[in-house]
Formats: structure tokens, sequence, C-alpha cells
């Protein structure tokens, strides 16, 4: 099984190496290709469609955090809802591809229309389009770094490897450094650490060792273990290594002989195996981590609970109590004034013994008697509620734990969506915010320090934003479409909000829309100020302006607080 919490390299995974193997690949299938469509539907993830070519529909590029990745796919999806980008470079055909002789950079030229410049650093990549002039025209994501372009850096040649005697001159020239950091250095630099930890396996050799220490005879088998290592990466295959975490490696790994691996005859084949197979986990892990932090907070909520109960059984008082009080006034019914707050008595059963008994001076003695033998009814009766209540709970408990234990030793997804369905959905729902009394024409939610208030109807977004709103606070609309007034409370007049908040706000906006059961919704927002109407103009509709986009995925906020 793959893990979530694992880092994005999963041995050669997202490598130089492995982006040079798919540029490889799209190298020998793309040229003349047309590119088409390009469209994003889901947060952080790129199309881009590709015609006239079997082997290859869709380029797809991924920069969620989870698993950052680019592969090709012979099936281009067709989603219902999507952002359609790149419009400039649709129908333009495809001249060459080619990789950057040293950076995770794929590139592809287009014909005389420029390029797609591909940066493939993990969740912080992002695909440019460059116009014949090498500058930047659009971009994926928005960034604030523009890339140093420059086509000479990019190659579709073999990699040359470096002679052992520049090897030898690179080790005396830097003798105080040890092996890992010699394979860091320049011409090393596009080497994994799974590249080296094999050339040190093979030669006997540990990665600390500082290269001074070296032998001639340990440099020899070095350089050529890194020969033998560079023609088998060459080979186009993969194999997927079921360690923990799983490691894709580009070559079979002598350091691994003994774990099973999963060999694939070409990288592409390896790579969308491995991406599918990660997913799948991560889905496993989310659905996992959600059934716990529901199921562990009922069952904290319940041990509260039953320690509140049992504490009540504890402090109730007994039957027998009560009915001692009664007995023992009868018994005395004679010698009690009326007027007494309180009387102490010998026990009935015991004279040597004697007890303080609390009295109504309103109440006769005998009224006071029956008063005693009332309450030790009702206690009997509580203690036996209480009892049942306690019980109730204890089995609630229980049933909790063991959903808790099934779920904790569950590693299927399909027995695991199994068991989320025998839980009862009470306990796997947020609990929605208590709502006013008084009626407003909004939703409030606190997310982290701001208040969000959601109009309620397209007359209530009115209210809200020109009557309850203050010109400083953030206002938040999905894009396309009628859909609910979003305000972020700014009572401190910030310029701008935080961008967790503006995310969230932003995904409140999308569900409080007609687009809320899209995968992604465009979201724009501006402050308060920026948004105005004419008398005639209908409830709910504004304009606006200095507004920013924002793509997201709907979120209900009911539990925010």
């Amino acid at each position: 099984m793959i893990s979530n919490n694992t880092s994005v390299f999963f041995g050669m995974f997202n490598s130089w190496f492995h982006i040079r193997a798919l540029a490889k690949y799209m190298r020998q299938t793309l040229p003349g290709s047309t590119i088409g469509n390009s469209f994003t539907f889901q947060k952080d993830e790129l199309h881009i469609a590709i015609q006239d070519c079997d082997s290859i529909r869709d380029i797809h590029c991924s920069f969620h955090s989870a698993l950052p990745f680019l592969k090709t796919e012979e099936q281009l999806p067709h989603p219902k809802h999507r952002i359609v980008l790149f419009k400039e470079i649709n129908g333009i055909p495809v001249s060459r591809v080619s990789w950057h002789q040293s950076d995770r950079q794929i590139l592809i030229e287009l014909h005389r229309h420029g390029y797609l410049l591909f940066l493939l650093y993990g969740m912080n990549g992002n695909v440019f389009y460059l116009n014949s002039a090498h500058e930047i025209v659009t971009s994926f994501r928005k960034s604030r770094m523009l890339p140093v372009f420059d086509p000479g850096n990019f190659t579709g040649e073999k990699l040359s490897p470096i002679e052992e005697a520049a090897l030898h001159t690179l080790i005396s020239e830097n003798p105080d450094i040890n092996l890992s950091q010699l394979f860091s250095k320049a011409p090393f630099s596009v080497y994994s650490k799974t590249f080296l930890r094999e050339i040190c396996f093979r030669t006997n050799t540990d990665e600390q060792t500082l290269v001074v220490n070296l032998s001639k005879n340990q440099i020899r088998d070095i350089y050529r273990e890194y020969i033998s290592i560079l023609k088998a990466v060459d080979q186009n295959i993969a194999c997927i290594y079921e360690t923990t975490p799983p490691i894709f490696s580009l070559l079979p790994l002598q350091h691994l002989a003994g774990q099973r691996k999963k060999p694939f005859d070409s990288v592409t084949d390896g790579t969308n195996y491995y991406i599918a197979q990660f997913f799948k986990t991560h889905a496993l892990d989310d659905t996992r981590q959600f059934l716990l932090h529901r199921l562990n907070g009922n069952l904290h909520l319940l041990q509260r609970k039953l320690v509140r109960q049992e504490k009540e059984l504890a402090n109730l008082p007994t039957t027998d109590n009560y009915r001692t009080w009664a007995d023992t006034i009868l018994t005395n019914i004679y010698r009690i004034d009326q007027r007494l707050t309180s009387i102490t008595l010998p026990k009935p059963e015991n004279p040597a013994e004697v007890i303080t008994i609390p009295l109504n001076p309103k109440l006769t003695a005998s009224e006071n008697a029956n008063k005693y033998y009332e309450k030790s009814k009702i206690s009997e009766k509580s203690r036996a509620q209480l009892q049942l209540t306690i019980e109730t709970t204890a089995n609630a408990i229980k049933r909790i734990a063991a959903w808790i234990g099934e779920v904790e030793s569950c590693d299927n997804l399909k027995i695991l969506r199994n068991i989320k369905s025998s839980i009862p959905k009470d306990l796997l729902e947020q609990k929605a915010a208590p709502i006013a009394a008084k009626r407003l024409p909004y939703y409030s939610f606190t997310v982290g320090k701001y208040t969000v208030l959601i109009g309620k109807s397209a007359k209530d977004n009115d209210l809200l934003s020109f009557k309850h709103a203050r010109p400083d606070d953030f206002w938040f609309h999905a894009e396309h479409g009628p859909g609910s007034h979003v305000i972020v409370r700014n009572p401190t007049r910030q310029e701008s909000l935080p961008n967790n908040i503006i995310e969230t706000a932003a995904e409140i906006a999308a569900f409080y829309s007609k687009a809320k059961h899209s995968t992604v919704v465009p979201v724009i927002y501006t402050k308060r100020k920026y948004i105005w109407k004419r008398k005639d103009m209908p409830p709910g509709r504004v304009f606006t302006k200095f507004t920013k986009s924002v793509i997201v995925k709907p979120l209900d906020p009911r539990g925010f607080g």
C-alpha cells in the first residue's frame, strides 16, 4: 500500500530521470499532432487535449501536494463544467519535445507559435505559454516568480556521461566533501538519491565517505557502476517496489533485490499505475481519517457523558434514606411540632442511634412523612431510569470503540465503505450551527478568527451587502450564475485576507450557488465598497470592480460554529 504521509519523491518518481523518460516518450509521439482545448475542472489540475495522435489524447498535469505528477493518457476527460485555458494555442501543431539538461522541465515547441514550458517542481510546479520571442503570454497558475528561459538549455539527445578523468578531477578539487555531496554537484546535479544509493550498494561504499579517503579502485568501481546505471535507466522500463513507502524506480535495484516488485515494460505504464495506486490508497486514508475523526469525537462525548451520569447516580439519595425518615416521623408523630424545620429522633429499628430529619414547617408531621414516602418512590424510579441510561451509554461506547477498531485495521477501500454505511449517519454528520431567534438576512459562521455571513435569499443578499456589511468587509460570489452573497468581516480594515480564509470563503460561496454540485467553481471577490447597484436592478444583482478570481471546490460550512 502507498501511504500519503511520505515525500513526493518516492524513489525516482518526479526525479529528473523520470521527467526525462516521460519527455522522451512525448518526443517520439507528439510531433505532428495538434494541441486541442486546454482546461481545468479540478483545483491545481491541468488537461491539455492532443489531436491527431493515437497514443496520447491528454497531457495531464497535477500540482497537488499529495502527489504532483505529469502523465499522458489515451482518453480525454469530458467534465460537465470546466474552465478553458491557453486558448491562444488551440489548433497549433506540435513541432518538437525536449527536456532541460539539468532541471525538471519539459519544453513543447509549437509550430511558429512559441512554446509550452512545463516546470515540474512538485506542488510548486506550473505551465507557461511563451511566444516566439520567449515572452510569457499566460500561465496555468498565477506566479510571482517567472522562469528564466533559454531554449539552448533543452535537448533531445542522450545524456553524455562524464569521463572518468573528470571524476578524478572533481574529487581532487573537493577533497573535504562526502559522496552524497559529490553527487549533488555539477555535473551530477540531476541524479536522485536512489541513483546514489544504488551506486554505493554496488560498490560497498557509504554515502558519507569522504572522497579524499576513496582508493583508486573504489573510484574506478564507482565510475563503472555509474555508467552501468546510466545505461539501465535508458531502457525505458519501470519497477515499483512494495516497500513502505513503495519505491518507483527506472531500473532494477540491487539494494532492494529481496523486496517484491512489480515490473513494467514502459515508464508511462509504470507511472500511470503508480499514480492510480497512490490515489486509491489516498482515498482509503482519507476515508479512514474522516471516520476516525467523527467516531473518536463521538466517543469522547459519550465518555464524558458517562462520567457525568455515574457521578449523578452516586449523588442520588437512596430510597432507604427517605423511607427511614418517613418511618421515623410516623413512629414519633406526637413528639413533632409543626413549626420545626428539623428534628433529631431515635431510629425505630435502633433507638440507640439518632438521625436528624429536615422538615417543612408548613406541613404536619403526617404530611412530611407522606412527602418522604413519595420521594422514596420517585428516587427509586429515577435511579432505575438513570441506571438504564448509563447502560445505554456504555453500550454505545462499546459499539463506537468496535467501529474504531474495524476502521483502524481495515486496508480495503470497499470494505471500509461498507463499514461506513453501517454506522448511523448522525454519528458522522457535523451538527448545524444554531440559528438565532431573531430573523436575520444571513447565516453566520466562524472560520478561524473571521466571521463569515451568507445571504439567505436574493432580497437578503441586498440587505446583507448594503445594510449589514461595512465598506472594508470582503465580498465573495460564484462567478457564473446565481448564488448567495458571502461577506467576510474585516473590522481591522486589512488590505487583504490570509490565503486560507480567501479559499474557505470562496468554497462557501461556491456551495451556496447553483454550481454547488460541480467539482470546481470559479469565485470572484473584492471589497464591499467596490460593489453597487441601480435601483431598477433585480434583488441580488450588483455591479463590481477590482475583483479577483479563485477556483475552488464547494464546501458546506455547517459545523464551523
